[in-house]
């Protein structure tokens, strides 16, 4: 029996030792890169001279004074402009560049004013003299009906800079956060389950993992916003909800599910960025879901289940491939799914829903992440794909171009900000 205890004392100290071992390697190499403050002020600034502001004269008179008033100029309005602003302030908190939340409440807030002076012209002469970037924000207005993505992730940032960093917000800011908050929860498509879903898509009647970042981020700032338990209760059952279409038994998500009259099946594939959004956002329900709720546990589950499906198809690399399940494509792997995978894990190894046994792989994937192969010299994030809608196979995905990331296209910007903020946290939490 003595014996048998002083084995498996034996190893369980080689098992501290090599743990040990691991984390002085870890920082070690950590040194000799570029450090995460650094490369959080290098990503964050190429954001202001590329996104210049301007305030427009918003002239209400005549179509002529309309024509000849001074234009706004705003960073554009688009779901990844949302992620790269809740980035931005993330990394805020490391660097403390306080130039970061005065530009985010200067952009919303000019947003705001062009949003209701073009719904102004609109009503006064059916029709907007320039859409000056904010065209998606104004497609409720302009097509009658929107999506999840022309205001959900762009809304949550604009809560986030006011509950979080107490940002300026003008009346028309607060008049358009309740707009986009009656949208979601009261306008948006839902099925008869609640899920919500897009019965118009160009793609088809379809539910898109995707949707659960354009409308849960949101929807917990909104319950905090407006002391609403509701709207943190729609979050959870939206999670619940979407895994029952989409989470396949190996826990990864098909990136759609096809809800037509004559079809109703998952999409072909499973696409890297769309998990990406899902891990996302189930990262920020769990982060403010009490333990005691009575959909925590089944939200857990869900959430451990898709990390650990992940987890076996990361690749040799660190990084995880832009058709997850297929390592075989010519694509390979893909920096903004591969950032947000390891931002969810890392939140939630801080946030103690996982444990330490992850660590590991959010160190390799963060290594991966931080080489200049990925995140350039002067801040340029890539090998990130373009934007991607409902592909039929696996060549729709193997064909879709790089990314250019300018000041429309970032889908890579704000998911490498949140994932080094909140692994800046995990390397100090474990030093």
């Amino acid at each position: 029996m003595k014996k048998i205890k002083c084995i498996y004392q034996r190893n369980t100290l080689k098992k501290v030792l090599l743990f040990s071992l691991l984390i002085c390697l870890i920082f070690f190499s950590y040194s000799q890169q570029r450090s995460v403050p650094d490369l959080i002020r290098l990503i964050t600034d190429r954001q202001f001279p590329n996104n210049p502001l301007i305030k427009g004269s918003y002239s209400k008179g005549t179509w002529l004074d309309v024509e000849h008033a001074t234009l706004p100029k705003t960073m554009y309005w688009s779901y990844p402009v949302g992620v790269v602003q809740l980035g931005m302030l993330r990394g805020s908190d490391i660097t403390h560049d306080k130039n970061v939340l005065k530009y985010i409440s200067d952009n919303n807030n000019i947003s705001a004013d062009a949003f209701f002076w073009m719904s102004w012209q609109l009503s006064a002469f059916g029709k907007i003299h320039d859409l000056a970037d904010i065209e998606k924000l104004l497609r409720f207005k302009i097509a009658g009906s929107g999506m999840l993505d022309d205001y959900g992730a762009m809304g949550a940032a604009i809560l986030e800079s006011r509950l979080r960093y107490n940002a300026k917000i003008s009346f028309n800011l607060y008049q358009l956060i309740d707009t986009i908050g009656y949208l979601i929860t009261k306008k948006q498509d839902r099925l008869p389950d609640r899920t919500f879903w897009r019965p118009d898509s160009p793609d088809g009647s379809t539910i898109w993992a995707d949707d659960l970042y354009m409308s849960l981020p949101f929807l917990v700032r909104w319950s905090e916003y407006k002391k609403d338990p509701a709207a943190l209760d729609d979050a959870a059952l939206q999670i619940i909800n979407y895994a029952s279409y989409l989470q396949d038994k190996d826990g990864v998500w098909f990136h759609a599910y096809i809800n037509g009259p004559d079809e109703k099946e998952h999409s072909c594939c499973k696409w890297g960025r769309a998990n990406g959004w899902v891990t996302v956002a189930i990262a920020e329900v769990l982060s403010v879901l009490p333990k005691d709720h009575p959909k925590y546990k089944k939200v857990l589950d869900i959430c451990k289940k898709q990390i650990d499906g992940l987890v076996k198809l990361q690749s040799s690399s660190g990084l995880w491939n832009q058709v997850l399940d297929h390592p075989e494509l010519s694509w390979g792997t893909e920096t903004s799914c591969s950032a947000q995978f390891t931002y969810a894990i890392a939140r939630g190894i801080n946030k103690e829903w996982l444990d330490n046994s992850y660590i590991p792989i959010v160190i390799r994937s963060f290594h991966a992440l931080i080489d200049t192969s990925r995140i350039s010299a002067n801040g340029d994030i890539l090998k990130v794909s373009a934007s991607t809608s409902i592909g039929s196979d696996l060549n729709y995905y193997n064909s879709r171009p790089v990314e250019v990331d300018d000041q429309k296209d970032r889908h890579g910007s704000g998911s490498m900000l949140l994932m080094l903020a909140e692994m800046y946290k995990l390397l100090n939490k474990i030093k």
